[in-house]
């Protein structure tokens, strides 16, 4: 589990930071500070991401932390940018799979004592 978590987020760091830049970029060439500044607010749920996934293998509680704190900042700047709703329903997904994968850690240690 705690695999398929880190392979998820890394991979969607990539998605979140290459459309943020986009969009960040777009708002500045128009001119819309609001929409360039939910553009860098998805470069940082881009970052949230690549750390959550950091830590998932060994601290998967700290990783759920991490990304449900990257879905309230998504939810929050929603509506500058409407694909951060989408970054933040998957951010509250990989927060669920971080904390599974936080019992399954648990259990494995569990069976080596």
């Amino acid at each position: 589990m705690r695999i398929a978590v880190l392979i998820i987020a890394l991979c969607l760091t990539l998605v979140v930071g290459l459309q943020s830049c986009a969009v960040t970029m777009g708002g500045s060439l128009a001119s819309k500070e609001t929409v360039s500044a939910a553009g860098a607010v998805g470069l940082l749920v881009a970052l949230l991401f690549a750390f959550g996934a950091a830590f998932v293998m060994g601290f998967p509680k700290l990783s759920a932390g991490i990304f449900a704190f990257a879905a309230l900042l998504a939810f929050g700047f929603a509506a500058e940018f409407p694909d951060l709703k989408v970054w933040g329903f998957v951010a509250l997904g990989l927060t669920v799979l971080s904390f599974l994968g936080s019992r399954e850690l648990k259990k494995k240690a569990g069976e080596k004592s």
